[in-house]
């Protein structure tokens, strides 16, 4: 079983290349065995070898010529055991990578609300930055990252651009650009740079929901039935034409509800611009201190939590389907650990701590920020969290082949039903996750987590949802490889 393949982080783009891949050899395989193992380049094998076993972790190095690498990059590796009597076993879970030729600079493109990306951070200390300087380690090349975002910016607010045309948004004081305002900017730029976009990042929508002060007291107060908001403003169906929450106190003010175009049609013009961009994303969220917080709040807010990482999984979804090609991954709901496998402390992670949040991040206690920022700071930057949490964010197994570090083939774990009663068990199973695992993590959607070193657990939900599982798994070799299943878990 190939439990980890590694490449130098130019990937080949200046010489040969050359790696490792490491392959776990199971108990109960006859001793004196040997390993097969194969790289492929579609069906056809580039490169075959027999390596004798002298321990559970067999490292096998590799050199590939730039010549039999093939145009699209997609590799992968399998093996098998040989034992002394003559006898094959069957080829194992593979292992696929891609390798990139292409050495010009990765160009990142960050929209969206800037205080969800780091406002409070100092230039590239931003969370987009630490995404980007995360992406060059991973790849072996520079980035660079053009941030449109702005703070309070919304989705979509269309009487910025009431013509229809977006390169034509509405400027001047008191007025935050869109999201499709900066992604009409963005390629613009590029455009006339000369660069094409590599990613776009691209935050939530959760400022049309109006949620500054929204969330941790209810999610837009005066919005009875929190998932059609969440739908209604963020999937595009069409905004109330009066915002619930316009003459509560502490509210921005916005009379109007927000656009009608959505998450999907974003990501789609996020593809547009010039070179095809990847899109990733991701909805960070405002917390504020929760000792005090009465729980029917927090259930609210967590269903807020859940009900918006659906809806831009679903929005994402489509916007491949429509393209025909996988470009775009919502991202949110990946996570960070402070530490040691077991700590419970979790950064930034909706999935765990829900009231965690960016708002720690990016609003510095004492600082010259907007009011709402100094209002509700708690907490001055965690940029190693912030860092932790960069690279934890691309840790998704499509962003992964995207960007050459690869992952195994296929799911990781399944569930006993798609559907549950409120307090009955679900089971899961990771043993297609492979034998060679030292522990798993469990994360099971509604803010729960559990770390087992067997591949089965069960659990129980207490609330509706959806409920998004998702599985990390730590081999042999200590790689981390993230799961999720590929529709949530219905409770009621």
């Amino acid at each position: 079983m190939i439990i980890d393949v590694s490449t130098p982080a130019d990937n080949g783009c200046n010489g040969p290349l050359r790696g490792t891949t490491a392959v776990y050899f199971p108990p109960g395989v006859p001793a004196r065995a040997d390993v097969e193992w194969r790289i492929l380049a579609g069906e056809q094998p580039i490169r075959t070898g027999i390596a004798p076993v002298n321990s559970d972790v067999v490292t096998i190095g590799f050199d590939l010529r730039n010549d039999e690498l093939p145009p699209d990059g997609l590799l992968r590796v399998d093996a098998r055991a040989r034992s002394s009597g003559g006898t094959v076993g069957e080829y194992g879970k593979p292992w696929n990578f891609r390798v990139s030729r292409d050495c010009r600079p990765l160009h990142v493109v960050s929209v969206g609300d800037s205080v969800m990306w780091g406002q409070g951070l100092d230039g590239d200390r931003k969370f987009a930055h630490l995404t980007a300087d995360a992406l060059t380690r991973q790849t072996g090349r520079t980035a660079q990252v053009h941030d449109y975002s702005a703070s309070g910016a919304a989705l979509d607010a269309p009487e910025m651009h009431p013509t229809g045309d977006d390169s034509l948004c509405a400027e001047g004081e008191g007025t935050t650009p869109d999201v499709f305002c900066q992604l009409a900017r963005a390629g613009s730029e590029a455009a006339s740079g000369g660069y094409d976009v590599d990613l776009v990042l691209l935050d939530g929508c959760i400022n049309d929901l109006d949620p500054l002060f929204g969330i941790p007291v209810g999610v837009t107060p005066g919005t009875q039935d929190l998932t059609a908001a969440v739908r209604r403003e963020c999937a595009g169906l069409g905004a109330e034409p009066v915002n619930p929450a316009a003459n509560l106190p502490y509210f921005s003010g916005a009379k109007l509800g927000y656009g009608g175009r959505g998450m999907q049609a974003a990501i789609g013009k996020a593809h547009a611009l010039p070179g095809g961009p990847k899109v990733m994303v991701a909805n960070y969220f405002y917390g504020f201190e929760t000792d005090n917080m009465p729980e029917t709040l927090l259930q609210r807010w967590s269903e807020f939590v859940r009900s918006s990482a659906e809806v831009f999984r679903q929005a994402a979804m489509a916007a491949n389907s429509v393209a025909g090609e996988q470009f775009a991954v919502a991202a949110d709901g990946l996570f960070a650990q402070g530490g040691k496998p077991g700590d419970a402390e979790l950064w930034m992670n909706p999935l765990g701590n829900e009231a965690a949040s960016l708002r720690l991040l990016a609003c510095p206690q004492l600082s010259e920020l907007p009011p709402q920022c100094r209002t509700v700071a708690a907490g001055d930057p965690d940029v190693e969290g912030a860092r932790r949490y960069a690279d934890a964010f691309l840790m998704n197994p499509k962003v992964r082949e995207w960007f050459g570090d690869g992952g195994p083939a296929d799911g990781g774990f399944s569930v006993s039903s798609s559907t549950a009663a409120v307090g009955k068990d679900v089971s899961f199973d990771a043993a297609q996750a492979g034998g060679a695992i030292r522990h798993y993590e469990w994360y099971f959607g509604d803010g729960e987590r559990e770390i087992t070193t067997e591949p089965v657990v069960s659990h129980a939900y207490s609330g509706r949802g959806p409920n998004l599982p998702r599985l990390v798994v730590t081999d042999m070799t200590g790689r981390r490889s993230l799961y999720e299943l590929d529709h949530p878990i219905t409770v009621g």
